[in-house]
This record gives structure tokens, sequence and C-alpha cells, in this order.
């Protein structure tokens, strides 16, 4: 969700929301504006969401305020879905491209074990074969101009064009146990709309009104074997790469939202069964030669 700037004795400030589950985190301002046109980053919690959140900032950053490349706060969400108020601050009127505030969740998961082995569960573990190729979804979109449009690869909508996209849902006809997608929108002139998971649609179907922000989470306790990727549009801005677990929007936070992409891919193999022994294909049979074949 975001929030429009406002100019106060020529400080501009915008603003902009995420949810984040029970968890720990880390939060970086991940981008280098130029030393003129500085921009800080102030995080708070919103009165939004059953959760609490504490912050842990490290050395050299006070008042939850990030100004620098590389300023670093820690993070604490506890006791349910907890919102984060991200606010911006600069001083000057050029319009500018958002600062890229890195949020990571802390893993805690039996995954981040330096020799890893298998892990007795409850109940067993789906096998999920290690593989670069994206899981078949489809993404179905409806668009002001052109109506509802499907793709079984995961793009929908065009980069360039004044035909934005109204309302979309994400379908994972395949989905494996343990994993699935969440996703959310803003709606221009209301609020966030609520998380939904796969197979459901968000947004304001065939009411010419544009989507201005979305936002995707993988969730479930396998959602660590799986990686998303995509790419967002909003009006004649470049593509932005999908970031999990955040809002994204253009870079006035009005711009419509025109082409989307998404792709979700195994990244690891859940059931080795046992270790392969380096020897398994060793030689063990000696080659005969008979003597009448020697020179």
């Amino acid at each position: 969700m975001s929030m429009p700037s406002q100019t106060l004795d020529g400080l501009k400030i915008s603003s902009r929301v995420t949810l984040l589950e029970p968890g720990m985190y880390i939060f970086r301002y991940a981008s280098q504006p130029p030393a003129d046109k500085p921009v800080c980053i102030a995080l708070q919690q919103a009165p939004l969401g059953k959760g609490s959140i504490d912050f842990f900032p490290a050395e050299g950053v006070s008042k939850n305020m990030l100004t620098k490349l590389g300023d670093t706060i820690v993070a604490r969400v506890k006791g349910g879905v907890t919102t984060i108020l991200i606010t911006e601050y600069h001083m000057f009127d050029e319009v500018i491209e958002p600062v890229d505030l890195r949020i990571d969740r802390i893993d805690t998961s039996p995954a981040i074990m330096r020799t890893y082995a298998v892990v007795a569960t409850a109940e067993p573990a789906q096998a999920i074969a290690a593989s670069s190729k994206p899981l078949p979804i489809t993404l179905t979109a409806h668009l002001k101009k052109a109506g509802e449009v499907m793709s079984s690869e995961g793009w929908v909508g065009l980069p360039g064009t004044d035909d934005f996209i109204e309302s979309f849902a994400v379908d994972w006809a395949e989905k494996p146990v343990g994993v699935d997608l969440l996703y959310t929108c803003m709606v221009a002139g209301s609020g966030p709309c609520r998380n939904v998971s796969t197979g459901t649609f968000v947004g304001a179907r065939a009411q010419g009104l544009p989507l201005l922000c979305v936002g995707f989470s993988l969730v479930g306790p396998l959602r660590k074997h799986y990686e998303m990727t995509g790419l967002v549009v909003f009006g004649n801005a470049e593509p932005q790469r999908l970031v999990a677990n955040q809002m994204m929007h253009g870079p006035t936070g009005n711009e419509p939202l025109v082409a989307l992409h998404i792709a979700l891919t195994p990244v690891t193999k859940m059931n080795a069964a046992r270790l392969k022994s380096p020897w398994e294909n060793s030689a063990t049979e000696q080659n005969t030669i008979a003597a009448g074949q020697m020179a």
C-alpha cells in the first residue's frame, strides 16, 4: 500500500506498508543515492494486524532511521501478522526511484544446518525434485480494454500500453503439500485488499479502476524450498523485479499496473533417502586379456 507524497517546508514524505508474519527479519538500505540527494527511511509499526514488532538497530542507526547504503535493523515480529510502515524523507523536488529497502526473513528451519540430512517430521515430506524448470501455474487477469486474458506461463499485460490490469488470480493446479502463494493489491481510490491464496481473484473486475500496488508471499512450512521470481510494470516506468513480502508500486504510487509476470521454481530436493557412496561406481572387476590377443 502506498500513500501520497506530502510536502512540509520543502520536506517530501512518501509512505508504504508491508505485512510480515511472525519471525525474525533483517532490513537493509540497499541503494546509494547521490550525495546531494539523500533519502532517509524510517520504520515503525502501523496500527494494523494482531502482532507486534521489536526493532534492534545496528551500530550507527538511531530512531529506526536508515540513511545510507548498508544501514541495518533487525526486527522480531511476534503474536501474529504485523504491518510495518515504511516512510521515505527527502528534501528535493525531483521524482526519484524508490530506495531499495531489502527485507529478508532470517531462516531458522533445519535447512540452516551446514551438513544437511534428512530431518524426521511428523508427516513424511512430499518429494520435490530439484529443477530449474518453473512449476505450472496459470495467471488470469482482467484488463480494462482487452478483457480477460490467461497465460499458462505466468505472463499477462504489456509494458508501454495504456491498458491496465483491473484484477488478477493465480491458479496452481498441482500445488505441492506444505506451500501456498498469498497475494494482495490496492485498487485506486480504496484501501488494500485482503490477502488471498491461489485460485482467488483480487482487484475490482470490470469497474475501470487500476491496481496501484501488488504484493506476493510464499507461505507454509515448505516455502523455503521454492523460489518466487517475476516482474511488475506500473505505467511507463521500468519493469521492477518482484520482491516477496513487500507491497510494490510505481515511482509515485499512482501509476497503474500494466504488466505482471510470476514464476515458481523448486530449489531443493528433500527426499534424499541415503547418501551415495563415492565408491559406488568404482571399477571392481579386472579386465582380462587373453594371451592370444597380446602382441
